[in-house]
């Protein structure tokens, strides 16, 4: 059954309301697949209807967070891998190991380092190495 293109809202007396998404009576909502997007898109006639996850992520979380009448506090809502994010592991600086690697006596220990440091002179950098 599809619904006239110009229906006025007397047309949608007959939904029935489910928490905070509004399905009409008659309509058998179809199984979502794994391989549909987050939103499936609705057809032109039915794009009154609000969107039905297809994620098993936000299934397990629609209960708590589209259900007006259940109050979700952020202490409910599962972070999955967003727990687990560390910080400040990329880049610890030390003074040492940078001298080491990069200093100018590491230069003048190597026959490439050396060429870097005759390099950068003969450009007119004043710094020539760490």
């Amino acid at each position: 059954m599809t619904l006239p293109r110009f229906a006025g809202v007397r047309a949608f007396r007959h939904l029935r309301s489910t928490g905070t998404r509004m399905i009409p009576a008659w309509a058998n909502v179809p199984a979502r697949s794994a391989t549909s997007t987050v939103y499936s898109r609705t057809p032109m006639t039915t794009a009154w209807r609000a969107p039905i996850p297809s994620s098993p992520i936000l299934s397990m979380t629609r209960p708590m967070l589209w259900n007006k009448s259940v109050g979700a506090s952020p202490s409910q809502i599962p972070l999955g891998g967003v727990r687990f994010t560390t910080y400040g592991s990329e880049y610890q600086p030390s003074q040492r190991k940078r001298k080491r690697k990069h200093g100018f006596l590491a230069r003048l220990r190597s026959r490439t380092g050396k060429k870097i440091l005759i390099r950068r002179r003969a450009k007119g950098k004043t710094a020539i190495s760490h």
